[in-house]
């Protein structure tokens, strides 16, 4: 019954959270490298409407007071990574969770969960959930092939900096499949949990949600997935930033065609991704042929056409990078 609750209560909250994106899109500035899930924790108390009271003692924490909702939210055991049933947390136990960055202005305010960590022991160095914003690999001698990383170091979306070594314990979550350094890139989530010298001891790797990862220097200069491509980015009038359409889509993978009509179209395989006409209509193609129009500016410019970094982010699914 929690659940169901918990559901319905979801459904109207991110109904309210959808227009904070949609205000967003209204401005042509570059995104900001993404902010990345928000920590909360406290004890519990359970609502009548199914949300989540998550209270704790700190009254100088601006979110010493939040209540949770989520349609879906991952629950799982602190100390064995285990996933748990989230009915089964009772009122007054001690719960860590990490919301998304959209929260209302309500007093308390209310936020939709990623993930709560349960059955937390007294005294016990409970592990962080990050977002991946950027990776400082060890440097490698020049051969083919490369041999494995004995480390690797990561900065996640609040700054926090952690080298992760070949000694820690890497596991998917809830696969067979094998995680090895070089796997943690920009955009991944994982949950780390530290031994008594603050050394990472293990790491749970969650999987990508994205088709890859892009950044861009000042001098315009853009990297997908860690490889410099061969156009620049172009910044406006306005201080955002347009990518180039075929350095970037190419770079995944992607065929882009021009169109007279249409403009810039950007394929994968048999699939059309999204056409981008300069000073025209921009149209995302969905994964049944139907199209829906993208807010954005597309222009074309010595022959090479740009388009919004946060439009062609979207369209391409790609995670912005630090």
């Amino acid at each position: 019954m929690k659940k169901r609750l918990l559901q319905c209560v979801s459904l109207l909250l991110c109904a309210a959270l959808l227009t904070l994106p949609a205000l967003a899109a209204e401005s042509e500035s570059a995104p900001a490298a993404n902010q990345g899930p928000v920590r909360v924790w406290g004890t519990l108390t359970w609502l009548e409407d199914g949300g989540m009271l998550v209270q704790n003692s700190n009254e100088n924490d601006p979110l010493h007071e939040v209540i949770l909702h989520g349609e879906s939210i991952l629950c799982l055991d602190a100390v064995t990574g285990e996933p748990m049933d989230i009915t089964s947390l009772k009122d007054g136990d001690t719960i860590y969770a990490w919301v998304g960055n959209a929260m209302t202005m309500s007093l308390p305010p209310q936020a939709t969960a990623i993930l709560v960590l349960g059955n937390i022991p007294a005294d016990y160095g409970v592990p962080q959930f990050y977002e991946i914003s950027s990776v400082t690999p060890q440097a490698m001698i020049a051969i083919y092939p490369a041999p494995a990383l004995t480390w690797t170091e990561v900065t996640a979306t609040d700054g926090t900096v952690l080298k992760i070594t070949d000694e820690a314990e890497l596991t998917p979550y809830l696969t067979k499949n094998i995680v090895r350094l070089e796997d943690l890139i920009p955009g991944t989530r994982i949950l780390v949990w530290k031994d008594m010298d603050g050394a990472v001891s293990r790491v749970m790797v969650f999987p990508y949600d994205y088709a890859g990862y892009v950044s861009w220097t000042e001098d315009g200069t853009v990297s997908v997935n860690g490889a410099v491509v061969n156009q620049k980015a172009k910044t406006t009038d306005s201080d955002g930033t347009l990518l180039p359409i075929r350095g970037v889509a190419e770079a995944l993978g992607c065929t882009v065609q021009w169109d007279a009509e249409k403009g810039a179209v950007v394929t994968q395989g048999e699939r059309t991704v999204f056409t981008a006409m300069p000073g025209g209509t921009i149209q995302g193609v969905d994964a049944d042929g139907q199209t829906y129009a993208v807010y954005g500016t597309c222009l074309k410019e010595a022959g090479v056409t740009y388009l919004s970094s946060a439009a062609l982010l979207s369209l391409l699914d790609l995670y912005h990078a630090a």
